[in-house]
């Protein structure tokens, strides 16, 4: 195994034995990621009802914690985010009005990124949805830099095609895969899933190592669209959001990105 891949692997170890155990890996699929379902009558989306729908700590399997851009960037990994072209449309909900959040497993992933965002109408959250679409059409593969320092590096992701269930009132998904160099290669694989309902819509990025026995993102991506169907039809999220309190803050610790990038 490369030295730099067991170096990254054992900082991981490390940090998993601060976190409690459970999480949502990925999983393979081998079909489209359409599907439709009735939903709750849109209501008025503002930014502190989108937030209220956002997923916390309580929504997550223990052992995730809180993440943020600037801490992606010093880590020089997480959800990849491709700059420009239809790719780039696949990771950034166009939502004007919208909340984020993003939470992390250990310093090499899973990482998750959700967005709620609201469109105004329901034709206008159909336009959203339609956008993506159209740009996983166009998107088969991308490029960005991972890492940080001397061990930074281009490396590419290529779509696959990911089957999930019903979401909302429509919903699509795809799944980006980048293996690493040398005979035991590290899979990482990055899914986007994105989700309407009613006026609203729902944006989650998963990025992390493969994990062949993982729920995959949909359990996570299945949460966010109750949350966000519980807001809509002005009802308060089933349980009371749960903040950071005492959690060790996996931002915090430093490793190397996945695997020494592709030459």
């Amino acid at each position: 195994m490369d030295a730099h891949l067991r170096t990254t692997l054992a900082a991981a170890g490390a940090a998993l034995a601060l976190l409690s155990g459970g999480c949502a890996g990925g999983q393979q699929h081998d079909g489209p990621g359409t599907a439709a379902a009735t939903g709750p009558h849109p209501a008025d989306l503002d930014e502190d009802r989108l937030r209220l729908a956002l997923l916390d700590l309580g929504d997550l399997p223990p052992g995730w914690v809180p993440d943020t851009e600037g801490a992606a960037e010093d880590r020089g990994i997480g959800v990849p985010q491709p700059d420009d072209g239809p790719c780039r449309t696949l990771f950034q909900d166009p939502a004007e009005t919208a909340a984020d959040t993003r939470f992390a497993r250990s310093p090499v992933g899973p990482f998750v990124t959700t967005r709620t965002g609201a469109h105004g109408s329901a034709d206008g959250a159909e336009e959203a949805l339609s956008a993506f679409e159209r740009a996983a059409e166009q998107c088969s593969r991308f490029q960005v830099t991972e890492g940080t320092g001397v061990d930074s590096g281009t490396v590419a992701y290529e779509a696959r095609r990911l089957r999930l269930p019903e979401l909302g009132d429509d919903s699509a998904a795809l799944r980006f895969v980048r293996r690493g160099p040398g005979d035991d290669r590290l899979t990482v694989v990055a899914d986007v899933v994105y989700a309407r309902v009613g006026a609203g819509t729902v944006h989650l990025a998963q990025a992390g190592p493969e994990e062949v026995d993982g729920e995959g993102v949909e359990p996570l991506a299945r949460r966010a669209v109750e949350k966000l169907g519980e807001v809509t039809a002005e009802q308060e999220p089933d349980h009371e959001q749960v903040e950071p309190d005492g959690v060790p803050d996996v931002t915090q610790l430093r490793a190397a990105a996945y695997a020494r990038p592709h030459e």
